[in-house]
């Protein structure tokens, strides 16, 4: 998201968009309502205890989602500033018995980035502790703030996100409470820290934080989502500021520096050329109010670093018009054979998703999906629907849910992608969670309620290729389980019971004469396994895990 303290403003005071249900792209893929949501919710995730939805909103509060088949689908306030103290929330992620919501205590022009721990008590209550915090570092109007964190795929650590502090590393004071500063030497960075951390204090000092090995990778300016493939590589997708530079997508790696402020999607940072006049750049809206105050030749723009790694290539076919540097107009790169890296701007791409259990089926499976936060408008970036005016995407749709296929880019030890729209229609969508095929969408307005959307994708079987779905409930417990697994189709009799791999492959298969029975699982080894309950006309399924 793009400046989300402001920007969080901004929606509050603006008319929302009347709730018109997203249009799905493909026959094979189906939107349905699924419940709405309070204001300002900004983080949406799936506890793999419970199996229920958990949604985080950005004054602290937490919401469970709770769907039992009875009512429907409604939420309950969890968790509030009052356990975790924190009022500024932008990030929440489940690991085991371990819940982690990471945001910022800002006091006057300063703030501290911080992560909290809640931890299962065995009467079901949480424990909250303070996994990590920051030395206190300058605050201000263009700062992003701590924002996301994500569990790596081995479980021993967290990936966070410190945004920027600045648009495109400009002087922000505070009114002159910090003379010429710029960025913090903690701020535009990913950091990495043991998942067992406790009271750990991260320094905002370059040396210090060089011998500490925290910095994972440095000239981010905003990785508002990131989220690891099935081999292990992590992700992130980011917006790019003001400027009408690409949004990019990046392959986020040990060491790495990626740019930032000195390049944004693939463009130089104006700034520091001798001469620049932002009257004549092409590539600045006027109806952006730093255009005004944020934008002017920077004699004192320090020295770039010597080397950076590029974003991700777009090919196509969506997601990519670039704004042309001569004439302002806005061009389609796939069309014309123009290089884009990666996304078209202002879209602040999120929600990013990665098919790490290869459930998804047909030309899904193993892919990637991205949400795109802002609406679409006009050449000049104008949009109606905008809650913040101008400027919006320009030219192109956005609000959408896109399938991303990335394809190495050896020669240039990267990634390339193909990114194709598949669902459209959201308004301000900001989180994604998977379970199983099926993707919930939160979308976030501010002082509106909006809604979670369930967007169902084919489901692969592993068997034949079938795709398809059945209306039958299927109860799948205890979960996690050790030797044995109970199933009930609470109704209707299914054709077999099939237990899966997430390969695909097939575990068990028994034929049935009831609702109900138990299958033995003791010789299994502990994985994320899939039971499938067949009919006729189309088949039910639900995840578990067995431990050991």
């Amino acid at each position: 998201m793009r400046t989300p303290i402001l920007l969080v403003l901004f929606i509050a005071f603006a008319p929302a968009k009347a709730q018109t249900t997203p249009s799905s792209l493909r026959p094979d893929i189906s939107v349905d309502h699924y419940m709405n949501v309070r204001s300002s919710a900004v983080r949406l995730e799936v506890d793999p205890i419970s199996g229920r939805l958990y949604y985080l909103r950005t004054n602290g509060e937490l919401l469970v989602v709770i769907d039992d088949g009875i009512a429907p689908p409604h939420d309950s306030v969890v968790f509030t500033t009052e356990d975790h103290l924190l009022d500024d929330t932008y990030g929440m992620t489940f690991h085991d018995s371990d819940l982690f919501v990471i945001g910022n205590q800002v006091t006057g022009s300063s703030t501290q980035g911080i992560v909290h721990r809640a931890r299962l008590q065995p009467d079901g209550s949480r424990l909250w502790t303070v996994a990590a915090w920051t030395e206190p570092y300058a605050w201000g109007g263009k700062a992003h703030g701590f924002n996301n964190v994500v569990v790596s795929p081995d479980e021993t650590e967290l990936y966070l996100n410190c945004g920027s502090r600045t648009d495109h590393g400009e002087v922000q004071d505070v009114n002159g409470a910090y003379p010429e500063l710029r960025e913090e030497p903690i701020t535009a960075k990913i950091l990495r820290i043991p998942i067992d951390a406790n009271e750990l204090l991260l320094p905002n000092d370059e040396p210090e934080l060089a011998a500490s090995e925290f910095v994972f990778a440095s000239g981010v300016r905003n990785t508002f989502d990131m989220a690891f493939d099935a081999d292990g590589r992590l992700f992130g997708v980011e917006n790019s500021g003001d400027h009408d530079d690409p949004e990019e997508m990046n392959w986020l790696r040990q060491g790495h520096h990626y740019g930032f402020p000195w390049t944004a999607g693939g463009n130089s940072n104006p700034t520091p050329i001798v001469g620049y006049d932002p009257a004549l750049d092409p590539l600045l809206n006027p109806g952006f109010p730093s255009a005004a105050t944020d934008f002017q030749y920077d004699p004192t723009f320090p020295p770039a670093p010597p080397f950076f790694t590029e974003p991700i290539r777009n090919t196509g076919p969506d997601a990519d018009r670039v704004r042309d540097p001569l004439t302002s107009g806005i061009r389609d790169a796939s069309d014309e054979g123009i290089e884009i890296r990666t996304f078209t701007c202002h879209r602040s791409p999120l929600g990013l998703l990665f098919d790490t259990d290869s459930l998804w089926g047909d030309d899904l499976r193993g892919d990637a999906l991205m949400l795109s936060f802002t609406p679409g408008g006009d050449t000049l970036g104008f949009s109606p629907i905008a809650p913040w005016g101008i400027p919006v995407v320009p030219a192109d749709p956005s609000s959408d849910l896109i399938h991303l296929v990335l394809t190495p880019d050896l020669p240039n030890d990267n990634f390339s992608v193909q990114a194709t729209r598949i669902v459209e229609g959201f308004y301000l969508p900001v989180d994604a969670a998977n379970a199983n095929n099926v993707i919930y969408v939160l979308e976030n307005s501010g002082g509106n309620e909006r809604a979670i959307w369930k967007v169902t994708l084919p489901l692969y079987t592993g068997i034949d290729g079938t795709i398809g779905s059945h209306t039958t409930p299927l109860r799948v417990w205890p979960v996690p389980t050790a030797d044995r697994v109970m199933w009930s189709t609470e109704g209707k009799r299914p054709n077999a019971i099939t237990l899966l791999d997430m390969q695909g492959r097939v575990c068990r298969t028994v034929l049935t004469r009831t609702t109900n029975g138990v299958i033995a699982v003791n010789d299994l080894p502990a994985a994320v396994y899939l039971l499938r309950a067949d009919y006729v006309d189309g088949f039910v399924h639900q995840r578990f895990v067995i431990t050991k």
